[in-house]
């Protein structure tokens, strides 16, 4: 469980100094381009959930968000002797959670910067919790379905039980 929220924390750390940092720099010109129009720092705030899906539903969104962070913490329990990998997973979802529910209680909405695409088509504005939540589920689930497929083992056990039959960590 400590590595969970270790790796928990790390992410709510990076995503709120992003965050702020983005924030401070670029506020007055809202818009830089970083490579050659890919990849610009935009800053925007989004008061719904992923692109902008129930804007100006705050109450509800962080009732979900926090049944969902209440859920999370509770798998994290039950998988403390999951492999590594597992836990690393869960770690970068739960940080990303906290991450962007820090914004909603502090504001009201979540502040996005990292804007990538081609021309006019423009992949939805993001921030590292967003990074986070999506990595962290993409390795998941993707480890969940080779196990199911009988690929061998999806996250291989990395770590050795001490002699009570629990992990040291």
């Amino acid at each position: 469980m400590k590595r969970i929220f270790a790796v928990t924390a790390v992410v709510v750390i990076l995503d709120q100094v992003s965050k702020r940092l983005m924030w401070e720099a670029f506020r007055q010109s809202g818009s830089v381009d970083l490579l050659d129009g890919f990849l610009r720092i935009t800053l925007s705030k989004n008061s719904g959930a992923v692109m902008g899906i129930l804007s100006g539903s705050r109450p509800i969104l962080l009732t979900v968000t926090i049944i969902s962070i209440g859920a999370l913490i509770l798998f994290a329990y039950k998988m403390r002797y999951a492999p590594f990998l597992k836990r690393l997973c869960l770690g970068l979802i739960l940080g990303g959670a906290f991450g962007n529910l820090i914004d909603r209680i502090a504001t009201g909405e979540v502040i996005d910067f990292i804007d990538m695409g081609i021309g006019k088509y423009r992949w939805p504005t993001y921030n590292v919790a967003d990074i986070a939540v999506t990595v962290g589920a993409v390795i998941l689930i993707a480890g969940f379905m080779r196990a199911a497929d009988g690929d061998g083992p999806a996250f291989p056990q990395a770590e050795a039980r001490d002699g009570r039959g629990t992990h040291s960590d």
